[in-house]
């Protein structure tokens, strides 16, 4: 009896203790999002590698991904504007759901896609053997690059909407994809040139990368929005990039809100702010490189971007300096993982961020956003 109780406590205690690591180390699993509206099903491809974005490698097989189609009060039966949905890598939350709000009151139809549902299989499907959540990390959202034009021919060949003035909206890793869904590059491997977004909104996207001909855009009109104390993808990578393609002559701005964070504009999970802890490199800047100098030392499957000055580091570096990157490369490979990019200077890496709503930024940014499509959609 002695031996049993002792048991019972043993694993009383066993079981506590792996709940209290499952809530240190936070929500790994896909949630679907469940909101209001009409359910519609559209195909798109499996998570790719960043290489395999790049190359306009095509897996052959595709998915079936969805998004959720909301129509503002007595809508019209056609002609009706409508706006495209892109969430960050934790799926549908607060920002989504406001942004719903906003533009149905509008009288301008939403389209709400889940890029993260139909995937939660992707540790699975590109052999990962250590979670990743949401194999975002696998292609650094641009996967949703894909999901947007998808999401573009469906509601252009919807009887109820005006397939002239459907606009895009994104946060985060979404707002990469309504913002480099713009280059051209990207809209001839994976989309059907000429059928552009009538307008695109990037809420704190990540500006970092420099892509190759990510200057040669459609003419679709965008406005990036960021926050001053952004630190997951600082102002000034997202104000370079502006800069660059407003001297192609460009319809591009963006509009910077002091005093404010990350995901500025509405609550997360219901919580004003948030401080989250791990690595994040949306400081450092990278390129795309296809001349990599190590790219013999790891599989094809290897992400082609780096940072900016690999290649002279690489030069200049010392044998065990060298050793250091391809051990890394190795293990990395080893646990099943394909390597966003090759990086050689930390310095530029955070180890906690913050997440934060501020009501004057929101305020603001909404009334931006608000007359922003009414310019370009309703008129």
């Amino acid at each position: 009896m002695k031996k049993i109780l002792i048991a019972f406590i043993y694993l009383i205690f066993a079981s506590s203790l792996i709940n209290a690591q499952e809530k240190k180390s936070g929500p790994t699993k896909a949630k679907e999002w469940k909101g209001k509206g009409e359910k519609i099903e559209f195909p798109s491809l499996p998570t790719l590698t960043i290489r395999d974005f790049l190359l306009g490698k095509k897996p052959n097989r595709e998915i079936t991904i969805w998004g959720t189609l909301n129509f503002p009060a007595n809508a019209a039966d056609k002609n009706v504007p409508a706006v495209v949905i892109l969430h960050g890598m934790g799926g549908v939350n607060d920002a989504e759901e406001h942004w719903i709000e906003v533009i149905n009151s509008m009288g301008i139809a939403t389209f709400m896609v889940d890029s993260n549902w139909a995937r939660r299989n992707c540790k699975k499907d590109n052999n990962i053997k250590k979670e990743i959540p949401w194999c975002a990390a696998m292609n650094r959202g641009m996967n949703r690059i894909i999901d947007a034009y998808g999401a573009l021919k469906l509601l252009s060949n919807h009887p109820r909407i005006d397939s002239k003035n459907i606009g895009c909206i994104g946060m985060s890793l979404g707002a990469r994809g309504c913002l480099y869904l713009n280059v051209k590059r990207f809209q001839k491997m994976w989309g059907t040139p000429g059928m552009d977004f009538a307008a695109s909104v990037p809420m704190y996207p990540p500006c970092n990368v420099t892509f190759k001909e990510d200057d040669e855009i459609t003419d679709t009109p965008i406005r990036i929005h960021v926050g001053e104390l952004d630190t997951y993808f600082p102002v000034d990578s997202c104000e370079n990039y502006v800069a660059r393609l407003k001297s192609k002559g460009k319809d591009v701005d963006i509009k910077v809100y002091p005093d404010a964070h990350h995901s500025f504009e509405a609550t997360i999970s219901g919580k004003k702010s948030m401080k989250v802890k791990g690595q994040n490199d949306g400081r450092c800047y990278y390129e795309e490189n296809h001349s990599l100098p190590v790219a013999e030392m790891a599989p094809d499957d290897v992400a082609i971007l780096s940072q900016v000055g690999f290649n002279d580091w690489y030069a200049k570096a010392s044998d065990k300096d060298k050793k250091k990157i391809f051990k890394r490369i190795k293990q990395r490979h080893k646990m099943g993982w394909r390597i966003p990019q090759f990086q050689h200077d930390k310095s530029c890496v955070s180890k906690s961020n913050t997440i934060a709503y501020n009501k004057i930024a929101s305020e603001e940014n909404e009334k931006l956003v608000r007359e922003f499509f009414t310019s370009t959609l309703l008129n």
